[in-house]
């Protein structure tokens, strides 16, 4: 299939009529879109994904309301009409599909989905095909279920490292869509109905052998097991049911928040703020607290510093009495000795008389002494009176409280002062999000979390459950045989159809695993030769692939490489896309949008350049931080076929235009 043309009127950011050719050159084959972001460049691939198939994917693979999709600007003149129209080549055949919708009748503003009508139109040849046949036309042409290989973006090159994962709920649906991309669905869909053909076959051998008597315990146990089987596959089909619901809610929900995701920003910030500004309020009450508590004994600091000089002065003195007192003794002392001299004038060393002269001195001596001692003569009554007032006034203790108090007010000071910082932050974030009911924003997010495990426990039962059918299927297999075997059941046409069912079943199985081996080595292959062309890394020996079509990068030693970064992971998932298109059973034109986001100079060229080759026709959405114009173009100018550059009109409003 090859892209001939797309008319776009009033899609998203595009309004009125815009008209983009494709390139049609066999070698000039890749389409330049530049467009600066929020600008139109997704919007542009879900013109085309709405095209063919009446559907247009935000974020997270979830569906865009028509409401959203008609331009705001042509909304509001009352023009609600949009349309894509779409002209395509496919083996030699030239189609035109036309996909449009309006606003119903009795609608004066549209609310929802269903207040449009959709008109969907296909000429193939010019011939006019019917309405019933357009969807199955366009499937025969590109099905929607690989239309995520050719029509895909940055976010959807992430959802590939989900594939490393094995038995991943992710990973399990991403493989799913790539089996249906390689065809697998052709056999695994005739096993179905072979297994509702041996279902049938068993119950009419069951009802045929009846009668027999050696089948006859078999046949009561097979009864069993088929209302087994009818209950279990009823159970299965509610839990498909209340899974699909639970998850349209979860993705209506989504879809609901992410219109609030800044209200809902903002409302945690508040909240955040809030608990900030109570445990504020509550320090200062405290400090406030504290504050009055150290008033009550404030009034000793100031005491304190009158106090202070007067127990100096005390001690002091009572220092000068303890002095007094003991040069007082020491003088007594040396009264004392030189009075036993004059009452006994011998000297104790050569025992002569000592001379009266020396006595005189002696007497004299003892006379200066006394007349000292009496000067230093102390009343020890004014000492204890000393010690007495030093206690008391030592009771008067000062804790610093003045300090304490002076630092308890810079500190509410401060607590103020943020308490109307915070207070002025509550109220500007109000402010933004006044008319806005964040509560109920909360309670959808609570919902939110509550369905998402209410889907888990339904995906578990169900997994549950189906394993109980897969082991009640052999059980049920092998009484089938039993019964087969009877005397009464040999040769019946239930008893061969059964065996001929039951030996198709088989053949199936191993032919869906055969083709599964199969083109998982397909993919493999062409997935490295792709990868040991785009990576800069040349050691690399190439890459390994797992059930899940997960692919691993093996180094030079033939390991597998544990940590890859983002630019890896980008290289290893566009080598898959290239190696799933080439093994797919159709093929078409490859349009990616945000493909370069995380690769760094080097395997940004060599992206470049080998994109070119991954399809007839590739449709590049980029920005000019993706590739320079001054720059990259170089490595595969010689391919460009056209080239267009969207243009801001404004918020609302795009334009796409070419350039030279």
């Amino acid at each position: 299939m090859k892209l001939q043309e797309i008319i776009i009127n009033n899609f998203m950011p595009y309004k009125g009529e815009q008209r983009i050719e494709f390139p049609q050159h066999e070698t000039q084959n890749v389409m330049l879109l530049f467009g600066d972001n929020m600008r139109g460049k997704t919007s542009f691939l879900n013109s085309i994904r709405w095209g063919f198939y009446g559907l247009a994917l935000g974020r997270h693979m979830r569906l865009i309301p028509r409401l959203n999709l008609v331009n705001s600007i042509a909304a509001s003149e009352d023009d609600w009409c949009m349309s894509i129209n779409l002209k395509f080549y496919h083996e030699g055949k030239h189609y035109e599909l036309r996909r449009q919708i309006n606003k119903k009748g009795h609608v004066s503003i549209p609310r929802n989905d269903s207040d449009f009508e959709e008109l969907i139109g296909l000429k193939i040849n010019n011939e006019v095909i019917s309405g019933d046949s357009i969807v199955n036309e366009i499937n025969q042409v590109t099905p929607e279920q690989i239309s995520r290989f050719f029509l895909f973006d940055g976010e959807l090159l992430q959802e590939y490292e989900n594939l490393l994962v094995e038995q991943s709920e992710q990973g399990e649906k991403i493989k799913d869509h790539i089996e249906q991309a390689l065809g697998v669905p052709a056999l695994t869909n005739g096993r179905h109905d072979l297994s509702k053909l041996l279902t049938d076959a068993r119950r009419i051998q069951t009802r045929d052998a009846k009668n027999s008597s050696d089948a006859k315990t078999y046949v009561e146990q097979q009864r069993v097991n088929e209302t087994k089987q009818s209950t279990l596959e009823k159970d299965i089909q509610d839990l498909d049911i209340q899974q699909r619901d639970v998850q349209k809610q979860i993705d209506d929900i989504e879809e609901e928040l992410k219109n609030t995701e800044a209200v809902q920003r903002k409302k945690y910030e508040l909240d955040a703020l809030k608990a900030q500004l109570k445990k504020v309020e509550e320090q200062l009450a405290y400090d406030a607290d504290e504050q009055r508590k150290i008033f009550k004994d404030a009034w000793k600091d100031l005491l304190f510093k009158g106090v202070e000089p007067l127990v100096s002065s005390l001690q002091n003195k009572r220092n000068s009495l303890m002095s007094a007192a003991n040069n007082k003794a020491v003088l007594d002392s040396k009264i004392s000795e030189l009075q036993k001299s004059l009452a006994n004038p011998v000297c104790p060393t050569c025992t002569q008389t000592i001379p009266q002269k020396e006595l005189d001195g002696i007497t004299a001596r003892i006379e200066e002494l006394k007349a000292e001692a009496e000067l230093s003569s102390v009343n020890f009554d004014d000492v204890t009176s000393i010690n007495l007032q030093i206690d008391k006034l030592n009771k008067v203790k000062s804790h610093n409280e003045c300090s304490r108090i002076c630092e308890l007010v810079a500190k509410r000071t401060k607590s103020q002062v943020d308490i109307i910082k915070i207070e002025t932050q509550i109220d500007d974030i109000q402010e933004e999000i006044r008319g806005f009911d964040t509560e109920q924003i909360m309670r959808q997010r609570e919902k939110k979390d509550r369905l998402v495990k209410q889907l888990s426990k339904i995906e578990s039962d169900s997994k549950e459950t189906n394993a109980q059918l897969s082991k009640l299927a052999e059980t049920q297999a092998h009484i089938s045989t039993l019964i087969s075997k009877s005397s009464g059941s040999k040769g019946q046409l239930s008893t061969i159809r059964v065996d001929l069912y039951q030996n198709l079943e088989t053949v199936f199985k191993a032919g869906i695993n055969e083709l599964r081996d199969a083109l998982r080595g397909q993919v493999a292959e062409f997935a490295s030769s792709a990868f040991s062309q785009l990576t800069t890394e040349k050691t690399y020996a190439g890459l390994e692939i797992n059930n899940n079509y997960g692919l691993s990068i093996i180094d030079h030693t033939g390991n597998v490489l544990k940590e890859r970064s983002a630019g890896a992971e980008q290289v290893v998932a566009l080598s898959l896309i290239d190696g799933l298109n080439k093994t797919a059973r159709k093929s078409g034109p490859i349009v990616m949008d945000t493909p370069l986001g995380r690769l760094d100079p080097n395997h940004r060229s060599n992206v470049l350049k080998y994109l070119p080759k991954m399809a007839d026709q590739v449709v590049l959405l980029v920005h000019e931080g993706e590739i320079d114009p001054s720059r990259d173009l170089s490595n595969f100018a010689d391919r460009i076929g056209a080239r267009y550059q969207i243009q801001r009109v404004s918020a609302t409003e795009s334009r796409i235009v070419r350039s030279n």
